[in-house]
């Protein structure tokens, strides 16, 4: 997928069976068996109770999404707020984006498009992302400026 299409891309078509829905506290072990996936690691939460404080008690500090096909979860994104002394506002910062490889392109980009969507609800300035200095950011989008490895889209 190409920086432009993510930011510029039409519609998904129907035939596209990629959803994207809030992760819902029953979603827990499967979000974060698709983190354990997408990090290559077995290594287990030993403390849930940040993780579901975070995400499902107020003060919200962390949403997150599944891309379902059929049902199914086949990709994830986490993001979480913070505050940007330059964008002199709010920032939604992209932790996690990752969907199983057969799904990847149409699930990503779903995925990508509802943190941005999020992202403009709360009333942040920018969005942020972490990823490769050089190359190879598969989020690398038009107006999106590199900040060391920090990536930034302005909202505004």
């Amino acid at each position: 997928m190409t920086a432009t299409s993510l930011m510029f891309r039409m519609p998904v078509p129907a035939v596209s069976s990629v959803t994207v829905r809030p992760v819902r506290p029953e979603d827990a072990a499967t979000l974060l068996r698709l983190a354990r996936e997408a990090d290559g690691s077995d290594h287990a939460w030993t403390d849930l109770l940040e993780f579901h404080e975070a995400l499902f008690e107020a003060p919200v500090r962390a949403w997150a999404w599944l891309a379902c096909v059929d049902g199914e979860a086949v990709g994830h994104a986490v993001a979480t707020v913070g505050f940007s002394l330059r964008a002199r506002g709010y920032c939604l910062q992209l932790d996690t984006l990752h969907a199983r490889d057969e799904w990847v392109d149409d699930a990503e980009a779903a995925l990508f498009d509802e943190v941005r969507a999020m992202a403009r609800r709360l009333g942040c300035a920018q969005l942020q992302w972490l990823g490769p200095r050089h190359g190879g950011a598969r989020f690398d989008v038009p107006g999106a400026q590199c900040d060391g490895l920090r990536h930034v889209l302005p909202l505004a």
